[in-house]
């Protein structure tokens, strides 16, 4: 099928995702980025191993995205350091949650805290083990330890 078919069928998907993510700077970047990955896509989709072509793209269109964001943003902070990372980037509405926030903030190891800092500043779990010199299987012990301690400390 040509290309042009195949875009006028699942261009709604790139505007879907563009107002699921309120993108409103740079519109028209993210438009011709996506149209591209949308053709590249389109290439190598397989019908025996995906369900649904649109589905499909949607799915990895998301995906796609997303890393663009990350790549967006890392090359503003060019991975800025631990101690760089603020832990306050959840934005906190009250003067209360953000106490709280602190004060479970120190009952975590340095080791966890770090890994706290950098899940919430998005990297993903092999970026984290990167940063912390470990494997991804100890990453998910320390956030396994983090959610215990979560747990004990807001009494889930």
């Amino acid at each position: 099928m040509h290309f042009s078919k195949i875009y006028d069928k699942t261009k709604h998907i790139i505007y879907v995702l563009l107002k699921k993510y309120n993108i409103k700077y740079n519109n028209d970047e993210f438009i011709q980025l996506l149209t591209i990955k949308l053709w590249e896509l389109s290439q190598k989709y397989n019908a025996q191993k995906s369900t649904s072509f649109q589905s499909y793209l949607y799915t990895r269109l998301n995906f796609y995205l997303i890393d663009l964001f990350r790549k967006q943003h890392s090359i503003y902070e060019l991975l800025a350091p631990l101690d760089e990372i603020k832990c306050h980037q959840v934005p906190t509405t009250y003067f209360d949650a953000n106490i709280t926030y602190d004060n479970f903030f120190t009952k975590l190891s340095t080791q966890e805290q770090q890994w706290l800092r950098l899940k919430l500043y998005g990297y993903k779990q092999k970026e984290i083990a990167h940063h912390l010199n470990c494997s991804i299987s100890t990453v998910k012990n320390i956030q396994q330890r983090v959610q215990v301690k979560y747990v004990k400390y807001y009494k889930l």
